[in-house]
């Protein structure tokens, strides 16, 4: 039955790449598509055999998050295997941030899910090992791997119950694609128990945490330059809250908070999820009335109570001057964004209860105290009980800095599957 059902896939490739296509040409983004030809190649596995490294480690990973979490995974294996590294992703994003990294060898866009297409790709590349990232399963690319004779392994593995109930529509495609791998690093038990129902073996699934979270930034590189910025405002010495990865709504939250921070001479920094949103959001900031500041400004007003931070890059360092830290995407239900890159900095977090992409974090957070759950009603309250008392807010920081720190290991952890894979290999 999982033969029938990849081969169906295959069935319905060409008016899912038709939509692709269509989808380039009309996007609203067309015009930041300044190499459309070259990733219409990559995409459709078009490539030469001299533009692409062979026998290397491949890596496939999602997105720019996913490329980030990997960073010392890739450096690990690269001592492991002594082999060049191959990364594939899903987006360009991601592809340009795996380029940035000096371990890569190359980065290219991952070929759209067609067995023809992923047959030629690795019959080109012939890599010695394919490790795809999180819940990158993509069932024509792993088959043609394993056609292929590559050895294929699912990293920081995870699955939600919603995709696994969703995936037991088509089982009996999924246990084919899961029987094929030579194990699974997942992030959790219950990862772990959803991948079996799928069909992943069980003597194959080791649970080693989340690579994320190794990750975590305890210096980041840019305080000095937080300094400045806060210096030019007038915020020297002042308790500062940043809100990081917010969206509209939690954004009408804050502001709705705003004059009575103000009026304690709280200072609020915001740093947006998605900054193509800037154009908006400056016409809601002068619409509110509140004296406020772009982190691109080159002047600033000094009577300013509020930044909103439109340049990327920056989130890890403001966390780390902040008095109190708000992490968003929790207010609203998009799951929460990453609860520990504050916390690691022996911040407090707040967050709202929408924290279903990160709920071992958020749990873990609310029952050590390093976390307090928020929504628009509370949210102003909190902060102000926070902090008037310094005593309260140093104590639930660093219950969020020894939260943080019990979620660290993971890599390690896969190293030593990894290599003890290999052992049996040879």
């Amino acid at each position: 039955m999982g033969i029938i059902l990849l081969f169906l896939t295959n069935l319905i490739f060409p008016v899912v790449a038709l939509g692709v296509v269509l989808g380039f040409l009309f996007s609203g983004r067309r015009g930041l598509l300044t190499h459309l030809a070259q990733e219409l190649r990559e995409r459709f596995g078009l490539e030469k055999e001299n533009e692409i490294v062979q026998g290397a480690i491949w890596f496939h990973c999602a997105s720019v998050g996913e490329v980030l979490s990997i960073k010392e995974i890739i450096t690990q294996f690269k001592e492991i295997y002594g082999r060049e590294i191959l990364v594939t992703t899903s987006t360009q994003a991601g592809k340009e941030t795996a380029l940035k990294n000096p371990q890569v060898t190359q980065a290219l866009l991952v070929p759209l899910d067609f067995y023809p297409s992923c047959r030629r790709f690795i019959r080109l590349a012939r890599p010695y090992r394919l490790f795809v990232v999180e819940r990158e399963i993509w069932p024509n690319l792993m088959e043609a791997a394993f056609q292929a004779g590559v050895p294929t392994a699912l990293l920081n593995g995870r699955i939600s119950a919603k995709s696994a109930r969703a995936y037991t529509l088509i089982k009996p495609l999924f246990s084919r694609v899961l029987k094929h791998l030579a194990f699974a690093a997942l992030q959790t038990q219950e990862d772990a128990a959803r991948y079996q129902r799928l069909g992943l073996p069980q003597e194959r699934c080791y649970v080693c945490g989340n690579v994320k979270y190794d990750a975590l930034n305890e210096a980041p590189a840019k305080t000095a330059q937080i300094d400045e910025l806060f210096k030019n405002l007038g915020w020297g010495g002042k308790q500062v809250i940043v809100l990081g990865s917010t969206h509209p709504q939690e954004e009408t939250m804050l502001l709705r908070a705003a004059p009575e921070l103000i009026k304690k001479d709280i200072k609020i920094v915001f740093a947006p999820r998605h900054l193509e949103r800037m154009p908006e959001i400056r016409a809601t900031l002068r619409q509110s009335g509140l004296a406020h500041a772009f982190a691109s400004d080159t002047e600033f007003v000094k009577n300013a109570g509020i930044l909103c931070v439109d340049k990327m890059g920056l989130l890890a360092a403001l966390y780390a001057r902040a008095a109190l830290t708000f992490v968003g995407g929790s207010v609203v239900p998009r799951g929460a964004h990453n609860l520990l890159e504050p916390a690691i900095l022996a911040k407090t977090v707040l967050f709202g209860k929408y924290f279903y992409n990160t709920p071992h974090t958020a749990q873990a957070l609310l029952e050590s105290g390093g976390g307090v759950l928020v929504d628009e009603y509370t949210f102003k309250s909190v902060v102000l009980r926070l902090l008037a008392d310094k005593e309260l807010l140093d104590n639930t920081a660093q219950k969020a800095r020894s939260t943080a720190l019990n979620f660290k290991g993971a890599t390690q952890k896969i190293r030593e599957v990894v290599e003890n894979y290999e052992r049996k290999s040879n």
